[in-house]
């Protein structure tokens, strides 16, 4: 059994809100892109969670699987280290958004 089902994508992805959100952002869309019904939670300055739709924290083995190639998808994309457990995603290092969305490392 899948978990997959349709929701409305209508995304800008917020560049001005800093980079775990952004990044968080670009996961969370490419995961609702292929229909995977996840929302997303800002968690502190270097992370964020992913959780189901209708708000449980646990997420389903497929979709906790689809989590983890999305955010590895999107980490080697833009050139991002990032560590994850679970359903949490965080930011190895200190980033921050430069012109067209670029994430740069903070030294």
């Amino acid at each position: 059994m899948t978990s997959k089902q349709y929701v409305k994508r209508i995304w800008r992805i917020p560049k001005d809100r800093g980079a775990p959100e952004c990044f968080g952002s670009l996961v969370v869309k490419a995961m609702v892109k292929h229909g995977w019904p996840v929302k997303l939670e800002v968690i502190g300055q270097d992370g964020f969670r992913v959780k189901h739709i209708n708000g449980s924290d646990e997420l389903s083995s497929d979709v906790q699987q689809a989590l983890d190639i999305a955010a590895r998808i999107c980490a080697r994309t833009y050139r991002v280290e990032i560590s994850q457990i679970e359903n949490c995603v965080y930011l190895e290092q200190q980033y921050r958004l430069g012109a067209g969305g670029h994430f740069i490392k903070e030294k």
